[in-house]
């Protein structure tokens, strides 16, 4: 597969849970109230990118990614993959049949439904993202693909939660 994923080796899982995606992205995160517009917000930085995350969640991070949890199910986290090749934005229609087939396979793996899949602007560039649904919560993984870089956004969050801190996660994006 050329967009690898780390998804299935992600950190931290919920609790009682399978192992979901993640890093990967491959993305979640609020509880009540992170949604309002008093919540604040603060500057994560990885190697090469950052993201703005909720004030008073905690720091995770593995070797390939950074991430702010709050409780067992709150996430947001980017995990940054190497690409085989280097990707061009004139390759997005290509290579859009092999994100979405990536995305089946690892809800299918992690026993998710795969409810959502759509392409929006991220740093000027199209990009693709998938919301995942599991018993209790929600991912959502955003590919990010830049030079030789796969950058997988993931955001989890409780169902039927806020989804304020997501959308910060993928709005607030920089790569340097």
């Amino acid at each position: 597969m050329s967009f690898p994923s780390v998804a299935t080796r992600s950190f931290p899982r919920p609790r009682g849970g399978k192992q979901t995606l993640a890093a990967v992205a491959l993305a979640t995160l609020v509880l009540a109230g992170c949604g309002a517009s008093s919540t604040q917000y603060r500057v994560v930085e990885g190697r090469g990118y950052s993201f703005e995350a909720p004030v008073g969640w905690t720091l995770v991070h593995t070797p390939r990614a950074v991430g702010m949890q709050h409780g067992n199910v709150d996430l947001v986290q980017v995990t940054r993959l190497p690409l085989s090749r280097r990707y061009r934005p004139q390759l997005f229609g290509a290579v859009v049949p092999e994100l979405d087939r990536t995305a089946t396979e690892l809800a299918r793996d992690a026993g998710a439904t795969l409810q959502e899949r759509q392409t929006l602007q991220v740093l000027g560039q199209a990009v693709r993202q998938y919301e995942l649904s599991f018993p209790g919560h929600v991912e959502q993984l955003t590919f990010v693909l830049r030079g030789k870089s796969n950058y997988q956004l993931l955001c989890r969050r409780e169902d039927g939660a806020d989804d304020a801190a997501c959308k910060r996660l993928v709005s607030s994006f920089r790569i340097f």
